[in-house]
């Protein structure tokens, strides 16, 4: 670029130019009209104080003139006193020549006092005369009173304002000079001076109006300083600011091409080696549709991942609701097989499996699916849990499995219906055990190997290793499982198989950890079943021998009357009581009693039949109920009870043989017409009986 380019004028330092010479022009009108409202200021307020000044002056001479008039009238004096101006003189009106105003009230109410033009008097100077209306019995009767107040302390108070450069004069509504200098105030007005209008004198009491004017020289100088400063700083600072902007965007406007260039080179734009503005304008052009679409397409993406982040928010909310109302019907069940369902309803519809199956354990150690079917037999498909090539069996003791193929695993034909070819994964559900096997089942064999084992799950035991390998033969891991599903402690379990849907959802990791997660809820929710029923069981039941207790017996012995009374059939009571009891905890200790007792319960529930209710009345007392038994056939199992109690030994712990016996008595209702205390009663007395005439024997109680 030439050296004449360089020196050219910019049409930007013209624009700044005119700004500059715009904003000194309103500098200047601005001080300018600040400077003369200012001085506006300052006169309207020099002229109101010097106002209210000589306003509050005259009204107190005013007052002390009428005080003075009031109080000779109150004496009854004919002329009145003296004050502290002129003598007080009465005439019958006031001169006409002296130009009396009448005062008002501050409430615009006329009063008896009139004021007349300042007059200059020999040797009192300038005085203000002053007069009062006293009013007669008659209209002839009216009078005046007549006297005058020194203006010397006005003269001088406006003297003083002269000395300190403000000039004042009271005039009247005609222009005349009454009080100040009248040469001082210049006709035309100066443009270092200003001179403002006239200030009512005693606030608009005069009929009519007297005016302060005031002058000030040279106003200019007592301004205040501080606004004008701050205009004129403002004033500066615009200045300062324009500078800059030349400064700062004007001048180096080529070293910002040049560095515009630069930056749009090193983005992979290709410029002349000496571009024009026109080109770096297009390259920057380029640059920033480039940019748009960028910009655009990560907008685009940003929306995209967060609908994807809403909609997996939304989706896990779901499940978390689900999932709550799930577990919260799942803890609300008393069956396990309601468990099962609701596991099973909640997998299907809440997370989006409808093909999920359950398989429940039987109690022959079967898994039995409901939903499927045997093609054979056409009755629910039930796979065995014993069998070692089951991938079923294999995952239900050992754990959770998630496979892709899982036909490509060792398993049965008839598992094959079950699997399918997509991905599954099967999970095994069951309660949580809490106690071992001795603690649940009150067992006191020491021998029992679980007895002192750590392991919960007592079962295990019996799972061969083989049976994880799909080895072995079935049969032999039949009978070593068999009865552990037998068992009270085995606890309900189930299989749950989610699968894949056609066409649809797949089974993965990430959607199968709520499902497990709700599978252990369920397993929670089983053991609450579990605690339930224990509770129910525990309510009915003694907990030493298992049998029913007390509050049980009478109300199972109360239906059985009922029953007899309906279907007109006879119930018979045993009441069996162990002889010397307490001799044989004496010497052989109360856990050996305990030990006793519960063999005896044993040997009641063998010796009874399955619609007999057997329960331990109290202590080593015994009740047994017979449903339509008649005399002789009570008698009957009497003595069988009897017989296997005496030929039992109680005593395991030594060489030692111990024996009890029990005395037992029966009374026996036809068609139920006793009530439950008069039977108890009746066969207690037969109970009672036995044992006082030998023991070890059976006495009936014949019907009354």
């Amino acid at each position: 670029m030439s050296s004449t380019e360089g020196k050219r004028i910019r049409p930007g330092d013209l624009f700044l130019l005119g700004i500059l010479l715009a904003n000194l022009a309103c500098g200047v009108g601005l001080i300018g009209a600040l400077r003369a409202d200012l001085s506006k200021d300052l006169v309207a307020a020099e002229s109101t104080l010097a106002s209210s000044k000589i306003s509050s002056y005259l009204w107190g001479k005013i007052l002390r003139f009428t005080s003075a008039v009031e109080q000779g009238r109150r004496v009854g004096e004919k002329s009145p006193e003296k004050w502290d101006g002129d003598a007080l003189t009465v005439v019958a009106d006031l001169p006409a020549g002296w130009n009396f105003l009448r005062l008002r009230s501050g409430t615009g109410e006329w009063l008896p006092v009139f004021m007349g033009t300042p007059r200059d008097r020999p040797n009192r100077g300038r005085v203000l005369p002053l007069g009062f209306l006293v009013d007669g019995v008659s209209r002839r009767g009216r009078h005046f009173v007549l006297g005058s107040m020194s203006l010397a302390d006005v003269d001088g108070y406006l003297g003083d304002l002269r000395r300190k450069g403000i000039h004042c004069r009271i005039v009247d509504p005609e222009g005349n000079t009454l009080l100040g200098g009248a040469g001082e105030f210049p006709v035309p007005r100066g443009s270092g001076s200003r001179f403002e209008g006239e200030t009512p004198v005693m606030g608009g009491a005069l009929s009519g109006e007297w005016s302060l004017q005031t002058y000030i020289p040279n106003a200019s100088s007592r301004l205040p300083f501080l606004p004008q400063a701050i205009l004129a700083a403002f004033l500066l600072l615009n200045l300062a600011v324009l500078a800059f902007l030349r400064q700062r965007f004007l001048l180096p406007s080529e070293s910002a091409l040049t560095e515009v260039s630069e930056t749009i080179a090193a983005q992979g734009e290709i410029l002349p080696s000496r571009p024009a503005p026109a080109d770096i304008a297009g390259a920057v052009n380029s640059l920033l549709s480039r940019g748009r679409l960028e910009a655009e397409e990560e907008k685009r993406s940003i929306l995209e991942s967060a609908e994807r982040r809403v909609r997996e928010i939304t989706e896990s909310r779901k499940t978390l609701v689900s999932h709550h109302r799930l577990t919260k019907k799942m803890l609300q069940a008393r069956q396990a097989d309601e468990v099962f369902e609701i596991l099973l309803n909640g997998v299907a519809e809440g997370y989006g499996f409808p093909g999920a199956l359950i398989g429940n354990v039987s109690g022959d150690g079967y898994l039995v699916f409901q939903e499927e079917s045997d093609p054979a037999s056409g009755t629910p498909l039930r796979i065995p849990l014993w069998h070692p090539g089951s991938l079923l069996a294999r995952t239900f003791w050992s754990g959770s499995l998630l496979n892709a193929t899982p036909l490509a695993l060792p398993h049965l034909p008839e598992e094959e219906s079950i699997l399918g070819s997509s991905p599954v994964f099967c999970l095994p559900v069951m309660r949580n055990m809490k106690v071992n096997c001795a603690e649940a089942r009150s067992c006191a064999d020491r021998t029992c190997p679980n007895y002192f084992s750590g392991n919960l799950k007592c079962w295990m035991r019996h799972v061969p290793p083989e049976s994880f390998t799909g080895g072995g033969d079935p049969e032999t891991f039949r009978e070593a499982l068999t009865p552990c599903f037998r068992c009270e402690i085995f606890p309900s379990s189930a299989l749950l198989i989610v699968r894949s849907n056609v066409n649809g959802k797949v089974v993965t990791r990430e959607n199968t950890l709520p499902i497990s997660i709700l599978a252990s809820e369920a397993g929670l929710a089983l053991e609450v079943v579990s605690l339930y029923d224990n509770m129910k069981k525990m309510a009915v039941t003694d907990g030493l021998t298992g049998l029913l207790n007390h509050r049980e017996f009478y109300q199972s012995l109360r239906r059985e009357l009922e029953r007899a009374r309906r279907y007109r059939h006879s119930v018979s009571l045993l009441m069996v009581d162990v002889d010397d009891f307490k001799q044989f905890n004496d010497q052989y200790g109360h856990p050996a009693g305990d030990v006793a007792l519960r063999k005896i319960a044993e040997l009641l529930r063998k010796c009874a039949r399955i619609t007999d209710v057997v329960a331990r009345y109290g202590g080593e007392e015994f009740a047994v109920i017979l449903p339509e038994s008649t005399p002789g056939g009570a008698l009957m199992v009497a003595e069988r009870i009897k017989s296997e109690v005496a030929g039992h030994n109680f005593n395991h712990d030594s060489s030692e043989r111990a024996h009890l016996s029990v005395s037992i008595g029966i009374y026996s209702s036809d068609n139920g017409e006793a009530s439950e205390d008069q039977i108890v009663s009746l066969a207690d007395g037969a109970c009672y009986v036995a044992k006082k005439s030998g023991k070890n024997r059976v006495v009936v109680k014949a019907m009354g």
